[in-house]
């Protein structure tokens, strides 16, 4: 009897549904891509950004009380050759209308105060002793003028709390806002969103504003080089703060007594 041919190798069966469940697999990968690449995109939307702006300005506004430390620290110069300098202010806010700006420049040998216990707002800065009442529903006066003495200081928060008044701020008044991502900031988690300010310069400055996610106070302001500055030339502040929502403030801490040598201008002696 003729001998009977090997038998063809069999291959191995491949799972049931095998193939399946690796496509499927993949299309989930896919769309996790997708959905991620989705959220990054939306996460640097104009729309995103404004969300939190708008956010942040109603916490702001909505807040009973409010107190902050903050460091403003000025670059100015060229690269190789900058000039820095800090300098130290405190804000204290309870609702509606008590307030105190303390500022000192660096090295302690200069102040400007803005205060308001429940009256007028008044100002004082040792630069020039003036010791000025802002009456007759002029206050904003006090913060406009303070500006420059300030590193702009007195225009950041005070323009958050006091919304009505419609005062000038970077953060106020920020335009073309666009979140960056997500970044952590003194162990904080913060939105990063930048835009350009104008205000009353004319020309663009860069902004960068850092708020915190949970309580949507900010904690870092970066004004960068305005537009239109020589080529080179360096012209950069930031503002970092460590705020608190809704603190307990005595009356007390809200009046100030300026030198008593000088004598009020815009009110009585």
């Amino acid at each position: 009897m003729p001998a009977l041919p090997p038998r063809a190798a069999v291959p191995a069966a491949t799972p049931r549904g095998g193939s399946c469940a690796c496509a499927t697999g993949r299309r989930a990968r896919r769309f996790a891509g997708a959905a991620a690449a989705l959220a990054l995109a939306a996460l640097a939307s104009p729309a995103s950004a404004q969300s939190v702006l708008d956010r942040s300005r109603a916490a702001y506004a909505a807040l009973e009380s409010y107190e902050d430390e903050g460091v403003v620290t000025v670059e100015q110069g060229t690269p190789g050759a900058v000039a820095v300098e800090r300098h130290s202010f405190r804000t204290l806010y309870r609702s509606p209308r008590n307030f105190l700006l303390d500022f000192i420049k660096a090295g302690g040998g200069e102040r400007l105060v803005i205060w308001c216990d429940g009256g007028d707002f008044q100002s004082w800065w040792s630069a020039t002793g003036v010791h000025t009442v802002h009456s007759g529903g002029r206050g904003t006066v006090a913060f406009a003028t303070a500006v420059y003495p300030t590193s702009g200081a007195a225009y950041q928060i005070p323009p958050l709390l006091f919304p009505a008044a419609r005062m000038y701020g970077p953060v106020a008044g920020l335009e073309e806002a666009r979140e960056e991502g997500v970044e952590e900031v003194n162990g904080r988690r913060t939105h990063r969103i930048s835009g350009v300010a104008r205000g009353h310069f004319g020309s663009a400055r860069p902004i960068t504003i850092w708020i915190d996610a949970e309580s949507l106070l900010v904690v870092r302001i970066l004004e960068d080089t305005p537009e239109g500055m020589p080529a080179g030339q360096i012209q950069r502040i930031t503002t970092t703060l460590q705020p608190r929502a809704n603190p307990e403030l005595a009356d007390e801490r809200f009046r100030f007594v300026p030198p008593s040598q000088h004598r009020p201008a815009g009110g009585r002696p």
